[in-house]
């Protein structure tokens, strides 16, 4: 192994999640992180950069702008016209009931607000998006069930973090990827990713809980913060039925259709403007598309800009000795599969960007090895959220910020739900892969 290679690959990692850490845009912390690498490696700075980190960059971006680009405006179409909170609070009224305990109360809260985010990621929303819309419902839901506040973050981001992305079916990054990549269909070992699911969230609301338990039990209870006011549901907005019409349309043209994913984003998106359209704010249809269309672009540069610097990465010797170390090493291939694709987004900091560089490389090892390509498929998107929420991570940050709460309150709870309990549904989606294999299909 190339020793000071390997430095230069792992030192630029650090440097890029460093500088992202403390602030700088990724586009100049991704730069840095390759120049790092270019140095350590003896590469051309000027070959890097052009033939390696902008034809990086434009290749992923030629492949899924479209698809990161219509998820951006169909989540806001969610937001603004209300409909997203329409879901949220429809949900909260079926699962809480007055005659509950307090310990079911808080139970029911957590299962609630799991299931709301995943809804709305399932439905293309964002998880930015889904924090904006959620978070006025679930301050009201943890008053309620007298809920310490920094549980909230967890909360709310544990369904659209976790299985909503791998979700057989999903059109989110998570499931797509790996589905382009391997040539799958949609919903790919249909039924162990719905198993891998339903144990993530049972993980999700056991686990969360018993730190909730403990927390009220040495005295904790809700308080509102400084910033916080009483959630108030004043607007006009789209009844249920209106609100789920584009997610069956969705459904429909991307899981039995199977229908090209960026097209079926596109006519969603139409059919959710012309439905939405009359609640949006002063049903400025314009004005909320061009809110989508800005909202989706920085999203879209920072990934593409991320796979620059891993294209970089990939030239260097060190990467190559550690792909051919890979095939040939005596390792369980379910377990390879998890710990690449897992190690990857964290290093990456996302699971789109972690499993668009991992796949094409672990993919055929793990093929070669036994394992079905559905198998690789669902696996690879369940393992994608294990290690992909680190405390840098950029919506891990933007929800402590926008709820009001401290990164070092908030993120134990945070890593239970995007760490702990997507590994155990990671883990158990490969074991029914391998116990049963003619249900990875």
């Amino acid at each position: 192994m190339d020793t000071l290679s390997l430095i230069g690959c792992i030192l630029g990692f650090v440097v890029m999640g460093y500088l992202t850490y403390i602030g700088w845009n990724i586009m100049v912390s991704s730069v840095a992180g390759a120049l790092v690498v270019v140095l350590f490696n003896g590469l051309n700075p000027a070959t890097a950069y052009i033939d390696y980190y902008l034809v990086g960059m434009g290749g992923f971006m030629a492949q899924y702008f479209g698809m990161m680009f219509f998820c951006a405006v169909l989540a806001v179409l969610y937001s603004e016209s209300g409909a997203g909170l329409t879901i949220a609070l429809g949900i909260a009224k079926i699962c809480l009931k007055d005659s509950y305990s307090p310990k079911k109360r808080r139970h029911i809260v957590i299962v609630a607000l799991i299931l709301m985010s995943a809804l709305l990621e399932f439905a293309g929303v964002g998880a930015s998006q889904v924090v904006f819309v959620l978070y006025p419902v679930a301050l009201s839901l943890f008053k309620i069930a007298d809920i310490p506040k920094k549980f909230i973050v967890a909360g709310i981001l544990g369904g659209c973090l976790g299985f909503a992305n791998g979700l057989p079916g999903s059109p989110m990054p998570g499931n797509v990827i790996p589905m382009q990549i391997l040539g799958t269909s949609s919903t790919a070992a249909l039924v162990p990713g719905l198993i891998g699911a339903v144990v993530e969230i049972i993980a999700m609301a056991v686990l969360v809980n018993l730190l909730i338990t403990k927390d009220v039990n040495n005295g904790g209870h809700f308080e509102y913060g400084p910033k916080d006011k009483e959630f108030e549901d004043l607007a006009v907005r789209p009844n249920m039925i209106i609100t789920l019409l584009p997610m069956f349309v969705l459904v429909i043209l991307f899981d039995i259709i199977k229908m090209d994913i960026n097209m079926s984003l596109i006519l969603t998106c139409i059919v959710a403007s012309l439905l939405f359209m009359r609640y949006l704010p002063g049903k400025d249809i314009k004005s909320t598309i061009t809110n989508g269309c800005l909202t989706a672009l920085p999203a879209v540069v920072s990934i593409c800009a991320v796979i620059g610097f891993a294209t970089v990465v990939q030239s260097t010797p060190a990467f190559e000795q550690i792909v051919t170390a890979l095939s040939t090493m005596d390792i369980n291939p379910y377990v390879l599969l998890i710990v690449t694709i897992c190690m990857m987004c964290m290093l990456c900091g996302g699971s789109a960007t972690g499993q668009a560089i991992a796949v094409p490389i672990i993919g055929p090892i793990v093929h070669k090895a036994g394992l079905s390509l559905a198998a690789i498929h669902r696996i690879s998107s369940f393992s994608g959220a294990i290690l992909d929420t680190m405390p840098y991570a950029g919506t891990v940050v933007m929800a402590h910020a926008f709820c009001d709460v401290k990164i070092k309150d908030g993120y134990p709870s945070v890593f239970i739900i995007s760490v702990v309990a997507t590994a155990i549904s990671a883990i158990t989606v490969a074991l029914v892969c391998a116990l049963f294999p003619g249900l990875a299909v």
